[in-house]
């Protein structure tokens, strides 16, 4: 499967070199989409499958090639084309056995609600009675929060699933125990279905099953419109009878010819205009968002004129900056923090999840993510004094204070990033991370004038004693490696361990940060890099080939945040054939959607844990936004297998 601009089989998506700007062909009869089509806008997410039904049990329903619920046509389509225009669109094409060219858009619209919305065009010479479907077989109730490391299941609420009419023409299920309702509607031709034959139904703790089915007869040359619409709304919330009209596909195709992402064909561009969309459409819910998202989405903003053409680029703005100031206003306002401190995941209502676990860098990126708001939003420097105003910044480090350890004046953590227990209580990356913090919130308090120049200078002074004491403790020689390096962890008192792993993205950035400066800092440093990416990290390097790389305890083999630390230290050091060799790992183990799962087999690049990763693809398209404009991206385009 690779991008197509004809429905012919296709090379493997392995290849960098074809034209990512066309629609993505399927053989549904061998091998489709290992991963949903995902879009989303304004708080509503939709996964989809290739033939863009709506997938309620997204990994259960792939698995058992399952419909999901919406339209359906049980299609036996041989070749789709798929692409995603942008945030909130999807267009499929496809060709039926029956002589039906099917064409399939869904949007999920301003107000929340979405719409799947199919075209049938009869290409054959006899009139044809196209079976349709549409499918309610879904359950309204919260959606299972997941973590790989969960610190105790949270169980989902009682689920009772009631579904009614309204009318003649519209459905509707609640849930009387979320207080939510789901308002459906299908339109044929214009017409809206009137649904005599659809019984009310009340089932607990399943899905409903119930469907609509009907024939439309579509004349030669003829096509045939279904659109049905979706919207998700409070229960106490009156639903208005207001559809999208028939123009919907015809509005939504003339908008696809404009081209939004300047050099759009590049593989490059495609995984940055992708995981910038995907991170916009399906993780601006504040909870879900991280710094490494909040960054990519930064470095866009920064530059927007040279990466996407003028007409769009107010739409990206007004979306970037909506999700990064919300992001921080629930961070800094609405997570509670019980013991004081950050909590390393919340639930929706700002209810930390795992209350008693401290992890010291969960402390510092709520900071870093502020000072970079106001870096890229100067014009907002009220808003910034007003979160420096609520007095939590103080709070936070009058915590860490309190957790400085007496003795070795170092930060103990109860887990690491990758949220493992740790044998030693001081973490390397994390006091790197910690500096960086104490760094950059001096510059925010010199430029802000507050809360008082003694304040900002005692965070400087702070700075270069976390710098002086981590570097002292931390470097140590490996005697099995027989080089001079950072160790992982320490206990302060002479004890270390030798490791790296994929989440310690702040040990990669050390020396472009400044923490290390002198040449045997320096030196110890790439050591640390070079023991990092080699087999002799051998709890941490998944070694095997051609796709080994980083990876972690956490789960097995190499890790897509591996290669972009891989492709990081290539690009910082100038290494051509390294960085050529980092960029073909990426490009296998990218999904067709552009995005990124946690981990790859290293034997084929396929995904083995956690399709759904918002991390890997925002530090790898942000790296690579920098890397075009300083003149590297050249040498990742002259990669070829």
């Amino acid at each position: 499967m690779a991008p197509a601009s004809a429905p012919n089989p296709l090379p493997s998506r392995k290849d960098t070199d074809f034209n990512y700007s066309k629609p993505w062909v399927f053989d549904l009869k061998t091998t489709g989409p290992n991963k949903t089509v995902d879009i989303g806008g304004n708080g509503v997410s939709l996964s989809m499958d290739a033939q863009g039904r709506v997938r309620t049990r997204m990994l259960q329903l792939i698995r058992q090639d399952q419909g999901g619920f919406g339209l359906d046509f049980g299609i036996s389509a041989h070749l789709v084309s798929i692409k995603i225009v942008e945030t909130n669109v999807a267009l499929y094409h496809m060709k039926l056995a029956n002589d039906i060219d099917m064409a399939i858009t869904v949007k999920v619209a301003e107000d929340g609600s979405f719409v799947q919305y199919a075209e049938a065009t009869n290409k054959g010479r006899a009139c044809i009675f196209l079976p349709y479907t549409l499918g309610l077989n879904v359950s309204l109730n919260r959606a299972s929060y997941s973590q790989l490391t969960e610190g105790g299941p949270i169980p989902l609420p009682a689920c009772q699933n009631v579904l009614t009419k309204r009318g003649l023409t519209s459905l509707r299920v609640c849930n009387p125990y979320l207080d939510a309702q789901l308002v459906t509607r299908l339109d044929i031709d214009g017409q809206p279905r009137l649904l005599h034959d659809v019984q009310d139904q009340e089932v607990s703790n399943a899905t409903l099953d119930i469907s609509v089915n009907g024939k439309t007869c579509i004349p030669p040359g003829a096509s045939a419109r279904f659109c049905a619409s979706f919207r998700l709304s409070p229960d106490t919330e009156q639903h208005t009878d207001v559809f999208p009209d028939a123009q919907l596909r015809s509005d939504i195709i003339q908008q696809d010819m404009k081209p939004r992402w300047r050099d759009d064909p590049l593989l490059t561009t495609y995984v940055i205009r992708r995981n910038v969309e995907y991170i916009l459409a399906n993780c601006v819910l504040p909870v879900s968002a991280s710094t490494a998202v909040i960054r990519l989405l930064l470095e866009t903003l920064a530059n927007i004129t040279s990466l996407i053409h003028a007409s769009f680029q107010n739409c990206y703005e007004e979306k970037i900056r909506f999700a990064a100031q919300g992001h921080i206003e629930w961070v800094f306002t609405k997570a509670k923090r019980p013991h004081g401190f950050w909590h390393r995941s919340y639930l929706a209502t700002g209810e930390p999840k795992d209350p008693s676990i401290f992890q010291l860098d969960q402390q510092c990126y709520p900071l870093l993510e502020l000072c970079d708001y106001l870096q890229y939003f100067p014009e907002e420097i009220d808003f910034v004094r007003g979160i420096v105003a609520t007095g939590i910044i103080e709070e936070i480090l009058t915590m860490l204070a309190s957790k400085q350890d007496a003795t070795t004046l170092l930060w103990p953590t109860d887990e690491t990033p990758g949220d493992d227990a740790v044998i030693y209580p001081h973490h390397f990356s994390s006091h790197v991370l910690m500096w960086r913090t104490f760094t950059r919130l001096h510059q925010l308090y010199v430029r802000l004038g507050s809360p008082s120049g003694c304040q900002a200078l005692q965070l400087d002074t702070m700075a270069a004693k976390i710098k002086e004491r981590t570097i002292k403790v931390f470097m140590a020689e490996n005697h099995a490696y027989e080089q001079v390096l950072f160790a992982y962890l320490a206990d302060g008192c002479g004890k270390v361990i030798f490791y790296h792993d994929g989440n310690d993205i702040p040990t990669a950035f050390a020396h472009e940060w400044g923490f290390v400066t002198t040449p045997k800092e320096v030196c110890a440093w790439r050591a640390t890099m070079e023991f990092a990416l080699s087999p002799a990290n051998t709890k941490g390097y998944c070694n095997g080939s051609p796709y080994g790389g980083l990876g972690s305890m956490h789960s097995p083999g190499a890790w897509t945040l591996g290669y972009f630390q891989e492709l990081a230290y290539a690009a910082s050091s100038g290494n051509v054939f390294a960085m050529q060799t980092a960029w073909r790992k990426i490009a296998a183990a990218m999904q067709w959607d552009g995005t990124f799962p946690e981990a790859v087999c290293p034997k084929t690049a396929e995904c083995t844990s956690k399709a759904w990763f918002s991390w890997p693809g925002a530090m790898i398209g942000a790296l690579l936004i920098r890397m075009k404009f300083n003149g590297q991206e050249q040498v990742l385009l002259q990669t070829h297998n």
